[in-house]
């Protein structure tokens, strides 16, 4: 008793619903699927539909979304259905044969990051974690009143299992796949790893590229830390990003890359597609993408050396490492020491602070400590409950330089954080070395440094009117006003990026 709606949404196959009780710590996601409103006879001729797609399955279902659909089509050709609701109707007939079901739909709304299907299913409510649930972009699980039966559950992971093409069984109680074009990771587990019966991650990638602009307007960081990390990147620093699982450490590293200039040539090695080449080509940048890995029916650790140990003669690139974790790690490492690993070398690496990543990196994966100092920046992504409440707020935690010296590597933050972000006011050798390789001296540099922050503050203003100025391209843009030497006003910039 007592629920309220905060919010009423629409999108193609149901309706949604978040309400909160009277406390306002527990929210509920509801969802009513088209296919629940429907009459008698409409729902009579979908069950038919259903059957008939069903008994003329598709040749391949590695085939795209938009091929799958058109199959679809071609067989519903045949039935005579009310055309106002062709759209709905097909999609529901599509979900319910060769997709996830009301999972696609609860997929669709963009607020959505993770759903999760514990075993038992059919006793178990769907959870999820929704982004941007309130002021402050505050984040948290989320039930449903959704619930998967055993026999739905079957039929989705045997769908997930016929369009990968990999085995998964009691011998290989494991499945990763992405879901084609629809930008979903799914991992499966079923006995004995999962005793109880199937169970189901569903992970979603945001549907713009990340950029540390768009990170600030989430309030991962603002205009200070935004605009060091640009001064690294361009700088050509060598960056480690860690955090808990879930803290954003893939989003960040995505955004980094959009600070490089177009001349620059990425190589970006992963295992699971999470680095937006498209969009990065797209604009003009050269960028080879290296899939490894378990992507590949490879053992991971394996495959990721071998791909390292080429990209390392493909000549002066930046290295993308979507994740440091294995054996490929000391080829990395001597790579960066002997400057074979060219220009930049980023990766994601678990880890909850510079010092811990240092003990990860030295102690477990047994790369020697003169190696790791080849490592310039390590950005800490935390997981904050703002006041100690339930949400989560996503947050760069710490910039931390590496700095030899007599008695060892120190971490030194470059950043300080108290509701805002201000740059460290100790001299960052950092910036000093970066600086001297652009022919300037150190206050120069920070000259430098503080204009990017100015034109982010710029980019973030105009951000909240219209969020393109946010996007990839208006970060290369900026990036290429810096570049060519402007030092106009704010007004001057603001000019500029109307112009284009």
């Amino acid at each position: 008793m007592g629920w309220k709606v905060l919010e009423r949404t629409e999108v193609l196959g149901g309706a949604i619903e978040l309400i909160a009780d009277p406390t306002g710590l527990r929210h509920r996601y509801q969802l009513l699927p088209w296919e629940h409103s429907i009459d008698r006879s409409t729902g009579a001729l979908l069950a038919k539909a259903v059957a008939k797609v069903r008994s003329e399955p598709p040749s391949s279902m590695s085939e795209t979304e938009a091929e799958l659909r058109a199959h679809v089509l071609s067989v519903l050709r045949s039935m005579a259905f009310p055309m106002a609701i062709e759209d709905e109707f097909t999609d529901a007939v599509m979900r319910n044969t060769l997709g996830l079901g009301v999972l696609d739909v609860i997929l669709r709304d963009p607020r959505v990051e993770d759903v999760f299907v514990d075993a038992p299913c059919q006793q178990t409510r769907v959870y999820l974690t929704l982004n941007q649930s309130g002021p402050g972009h505050v984040f948290g699980r989320c039930e449903t009143n959704v619930i998967v039966s055993e026999g739905e559950m079957g039929a989705l992971v045997g769908r997930l299992k016929y369009r990968s093409g990999r085995p998964f069984s009691r011998s290989t109680p494991v499945l990763e796949t992405d879901l084609g074009d629809s930008r979903v990771r799914a991992t499966a587990l079923c006995p004995p790893l999962s005793p109880d019966g199937l169970a189901l991650a569903l992970r979603r990638r945001s549907d713009l590229p990340w950029t540390l602009l768009r990170l600030a307007e989430h309030g991962a960081m603002d205009e200070v830390a935004a605009g060091l990390l640009s001064f690294l990147i361009d700088g050509r620093a060598s960056i480690l990003v860690c955090g808990a699982r879930g803290s954003g450490k893939s989003s960040l590293l995505s955004a980094l890359l959009f600070e490089f200039p177009l001349d620059q040539r990425v190589l970006v090695i992963e295992d699971t597609r999470e680095v937006p080449v498209g969009a990065l080509q797209a604009l003009g940048f050269k960028v080879q993408s290296m899939l490894v890995g378990p992507a590949q029916g490879k053992d991971g650790a394996g495959s990721a050396e071998e791909a390292l140990r080429v990209s390392l003669r493909l000549g002066e690139s930046a290295i993308v490492m979507g994740e440091v974790r294995g054996k490929e790690a000391i080829t990395l490492y001597e790579g960066m020491r002997t400057g074979k690993a060219g220009s930049s070398v980023l990766g994601t690496i678990h880890g909850d602070g510079a010092r811990e990543v240092h003990d990860r990196v030295v102690n477990e994966l047994g790369i020697p400590e003169a190696s790791f100092a080849s490592t310039d920046v390590i950005v800490t992504m935390g997981l904050i409950r703002p006041g100690g409440g339930l949400g989560q707020v996503r947050r760069v935690t710490e910039v931390a330089e590496v700095v030899r010296t007599p008695d060892g590597l120190q971490f030194l933050s470059m950043l300080s954080y108290d509701g805002r972000y201000h740059l460290s006011e100790r001299f960052m050798p950092l910036i000093a070395r970066i600086a001297s390789g652009w022919g300037m001296g150190y206050e120069e540099g920070l000259a430098n440094l503080n204009r990017r922050i100015e034109l982010r503050r710029v980019l973030l203003d105009m951000g909240r009117e219209d969020p393109s100025y946010l996007s990839p391209a208006s970060i290369l843009a900026a990036n290429e006003y810096l570049w060519q030497g402007n030092g106009g006003s704010a007004a001057d910039f603001i000019s500029y990026m109307g112009e284009r």
